[in-house]
């Protein structure tokens, strides 16, 4: 279990902030699967408006769930054209046990 990397994927819509929104989507780093384990993520959300946004996060631990575990991510992205978005989220679930 320790020496198996593993990661998730994550998808979903920024918070809507000067009338708009952003998407966003990406995987998270391999790390070991053990109890209280985090994953970090970053990237950029789609381009809107003629900009984008960035973000960096670390997940919150595991979260066991009846298929495996999954985490929990929120941020704020970076202040871009005079505004900023919330991210918040589940990343996919984790199976291969």
């Amino acid at each position: 279990m320790y020496d198996e990397l593993h990661n998730h994927s994550y998808e979903g819509r920024t918070s809507k902030s000067a009338s708009h929104s952003h998407d966003y989507s990406g995987t998270t780093t391999k790390n070991p699967d053990f109890g209280g384990h985090i994953h970090y993520m970053s990237g950029y959300t789609t381009e809107n408006n003629d900009h984008v946004h960035y973000y960096s996060i670390i997940t919150s631990p595991d979260i066991e769930v009846e298929e495996g575990h999954l985490h929990f991510f929120q941020c704020i992205t970076t202040l871009d054209s005079g505004h900023y978005h919330f991210i918040y989220g589940y990343t996919s679930v984790h199976t291969e046990y």
